[in-house]
């Protein structure tokens, strides 16, 4: 790689640094480990992690990336998060990365109980049950028992070590090793972690009836569902119902779903058991059953968006379902939200994405319809809030089925009825259609005009995922990159570059990385997208070119202050 990309990035960083450039964000530094461990640096990559540490709070997507280190590494980057205490209170709200921590002591015996030592430390409120932190760290115990229970698969003489460690009063917290358990059966786990009852949390409760249906005791999985209380015996039951396929035991599941208590006469209690029981019945191929239960809560007298929720989640399912898909059961769907008690503004924030997928899974016949009758029916029920929102998930279906010069007209004829409004587009979905159709390859110029027209009509940034962008390709991001301008301004840095730069990064796209370089509008913006080149540099092998711009970006890891 020519170090011209550099040397370009640097003059562009140049042209707005007024003082040093702004250090990067935990996120970003992260992502430059995990670039220094493509490029072959473990212990740079090491290093960058355990500054990220010592600075702050862990990304949620640290644990994951230290896995790749040689595990020798990858234990110092969880000496220095329990060093550091990110492994209690600083992850708060996410008890995944004590998990994901838990994974990087796996296979020692020392590091597994040192991690378990650190999380079992009570902090604040933490030793009252009524204060949510109590809960949190109930939470993140769980995690850790969990995942090193996965760690050690056939050898449930762990438990008695782990035990050990969590003492008597988190003894219910080692239930959470679900696989090592289930082998065991109900009754041992009771005698190890005192009887599961109506106190268990759903952490611990929803694993280990999964487990024990998959160690062939759907029976025990029921009896432990049954002692729950509502909400969470409901949570259990969901996830035995992903296990289990025999006509014996599917019926046996739904039976005792339709028999587990509601959890009150409050609204959202009475929806959210309707909701889990049509998908219970939609995974075990029930569709039939699944939209009974649709048109029931479309029935009922309230507004609320929980109809359209359900219908969506029905038509992302059937999606991964093909062979039950039917135009009827689609009819089914349209029907039940046709009667539903919605108000416009729920209708509109859901009513294009749910379009765009009937669209795509429908036949001929049933197509005509959503472009004729259907369309005209959910554009006046959308009156006067966003009647567009038909057309542009119908655009969407257009195109992601090779229609796209169909597509193209319909997102036009949008743009003339009201030149300057902005709607409630997500953009990701209409982006991904044309990426599906291959527009940018087969037809570069409508591309152009359709992403530029999501653009315009979008009240939204575009998507935060970089998976739309991945599935572009250079050609598509190249052009996305020139047209990023048409979004609204936004005032977060990379808000409106960050998708494309990130997957221009993990791709080696520095045709893409450039022209957003070159548009960047200020410093924080062009410093963002440098910290994406420095990485795919990295990647490339190009490290002292990757070295010198990570450094003018503030990539590199700065020492901790004394003392």
């Amino acid at each position: 790689m020519s170090s011209a990309v550099v040397d370009s990035a640097l003059k562009i960083l140049d042209r707005f640094a007024v003082d040093d450039a702004p250090a990067a964000s935990p996120d970003e530094q992260t992502a430059w480990a995990e670039a220094l461990i493509g490029s072959g640096d473990p212990a740079a990559a090491t290093k960058q992690l355990i500054a990220v540490l010592q600075a702050g709070p862990s990304p949620t997507t640290l644990p994951e990336i230290a896995r790749r280190l040689p595990a020798d590494r990858a234990r110092s980057v969880l000496a220095a998060a329990i060093d550091n205490n990110r492994v209690t209170t600083a992850i708060a709200g996410r008890p995944e990365l004590a998990g994901g921590f838990a994974h990087l002591a796996a296979g020692s015996d020392e590091a597994e109980e040192a991690l378990l030592r650190a999380v079992l430390v009570v902090e604040e409120y933490e030793d009252r049950p009524e204060y949510g932190p109590h809960r949190e760290r109930m939470h993140r115990v769980a995690a850790v028992v969990g995942a090193l229970a996965e760690a050690h698969p056939g050898e449930p003489e762990r438990l008695d070590l782990w035990a050990s460690i969590l003492g008597a009063a988190d003894r219910p917290r080692l239930a959470a090793a679900a696989g090592l358990f289930a082998p065991l059966g109900l009754a041992e786990i009771d005698r190890r972690c005192g009887e599961m009852d109506a106190e268990t949390d759903t952490a611990e409760a929803a694993p280990l009836a999964r487990a024990l249906a998959e160690a062939g005791r759907t029976k025990e999985a029921l009896e432990l569902a049954a002692r729950l209380q509502p909400f969470v015996r409901q949570r259990a039951l969901l996830a035995v119902a992903e296990v289990v396929t025999g006509e014996r035991e599917t019926t046996a599941v739904v039976a005792a779903f339709r028999a587990c208590p509601k959890g009150g006469r409050e609204r959202h209690q009475q929806l959210a058991h309707q909701h889990h029981l049509a998908l219970i019945l939609l995974g075990f191929g029930r569709v039939d059953e699944a939209l009974t239960e649709l048109s029931k809560m479309c029935g009922r007298p309230f507004a609320s968006s929980a109809p359209i929720d359900l219908a969506a989640e029905i038509v992302q399912r059937l999606g991964r379902r093909p062979e039950l898909v039917t135009d009827e059961r689609l009819r089914a769907v349209l029907d039940a939200l046709e009667t539903a008690h919605l108000r416009p503004y729920e209708l509109s924030l859901r009513i294009a994405a749910l379009l765009h997928g009937v669209f795509v899974l429908a036949g001929p016949a049933l197509r005509a319809e959503l472009l004729g009758t259907r369309a005209a029916a959910f554009r006046a029920r959308l009156v006067p809030h966003d009647p567009a929102q038909a057309d542009i998930g119908l655009a969407a279906g257009l195109i992601e089925i090779g229609q796209v010069g169909e597509g193209a007209a319909i997102l036009r004829a949008v743009s003339a009825a009201a030149p300057d409004r902005r709607h409630l587009v997500s953009a990701g979905h209409l982006i991904s259609a044309a990426a599906k159709a291959g527009m940018p390859e087969h037809d570069p110029d409508l591309f152009a005009e359709v992403f530029g027209m999501v653009a315009a009509l979008s009240a939204y940034p575009p998507p935060l995922s970089s998976a739309p962008a991945v599935l572009l390709g250079p050609a598509g991001r190249a052009t996305a990159a020139r047209l990023i301008d048409r979004f609204l301004p936004n005032r977060l840095p990379g808000r409106l570059t960050g998708w494309l730069a990130e997957a221009a990064a993990r791709t080696g796209d520095f045709d893409t990385l450039g022209i957003l370089l070159e548009k960047a509008t200020d410093e924080p913006e062009a410093a963002l997208i440098a910290r994406h080149l420095a990485a795919a540099l990295a990647r490339h092998g190009d490290r002292s070119d990757a070295d010198a711009l990570a450094a003018a970006c503030g990539l590199l890891p700065t020492p901790p202050a004394a003392g």
